[in-house]
């Protein structure tokens, strides 16, 4: 039975603008946990310090970079202090005494840092600090893991410690993960102020790199662009079966350009589509596993990924627009795939579209959207003719607020400007804890050979076999991933499992986009799977029915990493007539896994439709051309049958056999 939208349902229009009025108020005393007692004043500190932090790297791209011994303990310092300030610590809910601890955590991470710095270069020559700076050293590492524990969550804290930990007791492991030990000087140096330590090449990602398009995704939030996107996707979607749950795809897919991150996504436009799903007619679960899916793969979505494409290109060396480029045919498949499935699911439940009068104008929309959509085109041309990220972003934030200037909602004025600036600090913090904190894991790796000894590891147990190595990886990024959040995971997996698939035979970048696929996908896979969790929150539901159901909803995303290792064609690595080949079998994948999953499509599948569907599968293995042809045929075979059965289905007097 057809279910009819329910006539009273808010405006998307007016439910967008409440929903993302609070994400871009930095003054908001909402958010400030950790000095409590300072009232008004705490808020002005808290928005000069993010205008600071972001005005530094501005003037550092202009004018060239600190050294260093400069940039990094005072990144770290200033992002700590924002940290303590914006966080609370969870132990005590008394306004003054939180205000003592976190006022001592802030002096600790200055005289720890400001140590750091004027140490930096000595400790390079003679690595051995006296017992003050050993004191120093342990108080800035213990200062940078809270900070994280606050802002990202303690799993990744007790990675780092674990890590730490290995450092001493390695003498007293089974071989083969012992090492000779190292003493406490050796640790806090190599971790502290090592060239791979918490302040090392991640941290210096994050400050260099990683903030600019922090900034052009925080400018974009003041310029109000997120009601306006999502207007745009219900415009172009919401009149179709299921309309908001193709709204929740579409609109995830614009915000993947603006944030990599898969729970903001589904808090931001969750807090839209998921109401709004439940009163077309979706089940609770099914509402909020389709908004968590969706917003998972706004991290695939380039030109920002979640900031990870920043570290791939850096750990891979081919480029940052080349990551981009690789990533754009599987992320546009998964969307593709999403709406498909999205599809399927509303006409199992019998759910029509909104009515057309109660929708954006499309022309409209898009003629509000027009000014945004300027200076994102400008980003990607200026990418691809190899511009620095930084001057990239900086351009295209200067025509962002030239083509702002004429319309009065979206003008930015100098406090929406510096209200950008202060932003972009905020929304930086749980990446630049992440990067210091992995920091700490990757030098302890590096210090102790781990590293080398996991990916020996693994390739000893593929033997050979390169799917034997993708799955045995698969499983080590989804359960890393379940602690962390995807930028950590993929960091802490790119040095164990992407050496071992390179060396059984997978392209680098094949490699490393598997396991940062994975560690994303971590996001949507029970029992830890923390965008299910938003969304059943949300929802109202439960997080474990939502994980589950979410898994079935991306089955695609699960399958599209191995072709992209098998298929080096569809990350555009090849030939013209192998790029062609291989992204034609990844589009007729797409089709038979998301019919299987629900085993429907215009109606129930018979076991001979589902036989044949599955048979042409084999195109996510390598393959020759003839194997191609005869999954093609088996595909081609189920649809003409599947719609010849419906069919006959559908004219009166006829059942379907």
């Amino acid at each position: 039975m057809t279910r009819i939208p329910d006539e009273k349902s808010e405006s998307v229009d007016k439910s967008v603008a409440l929903s993302m009025e609070r994400s871009v108020d930095i003054y908001n005393p909402d958010d400030i946990r950790g000095l409590l007692a300072f009232g008004g004043i705490t808020r002005t500190v808290v928005f000069g310090i993010g205008v600071l932090v972001s005005a530094l790297s501005i003037y550092e791209a202009i004018w060239g970079n600190f050294p260093p011994s400069v940039q990094r303990p005072l990144h770290v310092f200033l992002m700590i202090t924002l940290t303590f300030m914006l966080y609370g610590s969870g132990v005590s809910r008394a306004g003054r005494l939180e205000t003592a601890l976190n006022l001592g955590l802030i002096a600790l991470a200055a005289a720890s840092t400001l140590w750091a710095g004027l140490n930096w270069t000595p400790l390079y020559i003679d690595p051995y600090p006296d017992t003050f700076g050993l004191v120093m050293g342990c108080i800035a590492i213990a200062v940078v893991l809270e900070a994280t524990r606050r802002a990202v969550g303690g799993a990744m804290v007790v990675l780092a410690l674990i890590a730490l930990a290995y450092a001493f007791v390695g003498p007293y492991l089974p071989r083969a993960i012992a090492h000779p030990g190292f003493s406490l000087e050796n640790v806090v140096v190599h971790t502290v102020v090592g060239t791979e330590g918490m302040m090392g090449l991640l941290l210096s990602i994050s400050v260099n790199q990683i903030i600019f398009f922090m900034m052009f995704a925080a400018f974009l939030q003041v310029s109000n662009a997120t009601p306006l996107f999502m207007n745009l996707a219900s415009a172009i979607a919401g009149g179709y079966s299921g309309g908001p749950a193709k709204v929740a795809v579409v609109a995830s897919g614009f915000m993947g350009m603006i944030s990599g991150s898969a729970s903001g996504n589904t808090a931001t436009t969750g807090a839209v589509t998921i109401p709004l799903m439940i009163k077309m007619g979706f089940k609770r679960h099914i509402a909020a596993a389709v908004e968590a899916v969706s917003s998972t793969a706004g991290q695939f979505m380039p030109p920002i990924m979640g900031a990870s494409a920043f570290v791939i290109a850096e750990y891979t060396g081919v480029g940052y627009w080349s990551v981009c480029l690789a990533a754009t045919i599987p992320a546009l498949a998964y969307f593709i795939g999403m709406y498909v499935v999205v599809d399927i699911e509303s006409r199992t439940e019998g759910l029509v579209g909104l009515p057309r009068s109660r929708l954006p104008d499309l022309r409209e929309s898009f003629l509000k959207t027009l000014p945004l959509l300027i200076p994102m085109t400008v980003l990607v041309v200026l990418l691809a003719n190899r511009y620095s990220p930084q001057w990239a972003i900086l351009n295209s934030l200067a025509v962002l607020v030239i083509v702002c200037i004429p319309i009065k909602t979206q003008r930015m004025a100098l406090g929406k400007l510096l209200n950008g600036l202060a932003l972009t600090a905020k929304i930086l913090i749980p990446i630049a804890t992440s990067c210091a904190t992995a920091g700490i894991i990757v030098g302890i790796m590096s210090l102790t050979g781990l590293g080398d000894r996991l990916s020996y590891l693994i390739v000893s147990v593929a033997q050979g076999d390169l799917l034997i190595g993708l799955i045995f990886t698969m499983f080590m990024s989804i359960i890393i991933g379940m602690g962390l959040p995807t930028l950590g995971a993929y960091v802490v997996l790119a040095t164990l499992g992407a050496p071992a698939l390179n060396a059984l035979g997978a392209p680098l970048l094949g490699a490393h986009l598997f396991i940062f696929y994975f560690a994303a996908i971590s996001a949507i896979t029970p029992p830890v799977a923390l965008s299910a969790y938003v969304a059943a929150g949300i929802a109202g539901t439960s997080p474990m029915r939502v994980g589950v159901h979410a898994m079935r909803l991306g089955a695609i995303k699960y399958l599209i990493p191995y072709m992209f290792v098998f298929r080096p064609g569809i990350l555009l690595n090849g030939s013209v007539e192998e790029i062609l080949l291989d992204i034609a079998s990844l589009a007729l994948v797409i089709l038979p896994v998301q019919v299987l999953v629900q085993r429907f499509w215009m109606r129930p599948l018979s076991w001979l439709e589902m036989a044949m569907f599955a048979g042409s599968l084999a195109l996510v293995l390598p393959d020759s051309l003839t194997m191609m042809v005869a999954a093609l045929a088996l595909q081609v075979s189920a649809i003409m049958v599947h719609i010849s059965r419906h069919r006959r289905a559908e004219r009166p007097g006829l059942t379907s056999t």
